[in-house]
């Protein structure tokens, strides 16, 4: 038997949730609505998909870094061609070297002021 994918498992429970839901179980869908919010909490890093772009700037490295080492992470299961040109990568499989979430907040900082000024 092969081993399903945690996103399709959490998504079933969340499908099984809103049955159970409608055929007046809330308590069992209570249940398993909570036991998938805490899975998806607990394994974001695995959930996430990475344009190269984004794992080049989660590595801290160029894009051309991050292709170099697509095949392995491929084989692994962490990578994953999407189309021709479109190649995605898990963030738990990508080492975090640059500081991205406090990049992403500088940047929202910045744009929130820049529009307080206009």
């Amino acid at each position: 038997m092969r081993t399903r994918d945690l996103a399709d498992v959490i998504a079933d429970w969340r499908g099984d949730a809103a049955v159970l839901r409608r055929n007046g179980n809330a308590a069992g869908a209570d249940i398993l609505e909570r036991c998938a919010r805490e899975a998806a909490a607990s394994a974001e890093e695995w959930l996430l998909w990475l344009s190269e772009g984004d794992a080049a700037l989660r590595a801290g490295r160029s894009v051309s870094w991050v292709r170099g080492r697509f095949e392995q992470l491929r084989r692994e299961g962490h990578a994953r061609q999407t189309s021709k040109h479109t190649r995605i990568y898990r963030a738990c499989a990508i080492q975090t070297k640059a500081d991205v979430v406090g990049a992403a907040e500088a940047g929202r900082r910045a744009a929130l002021s820049l529009r307080k000024s206009a």
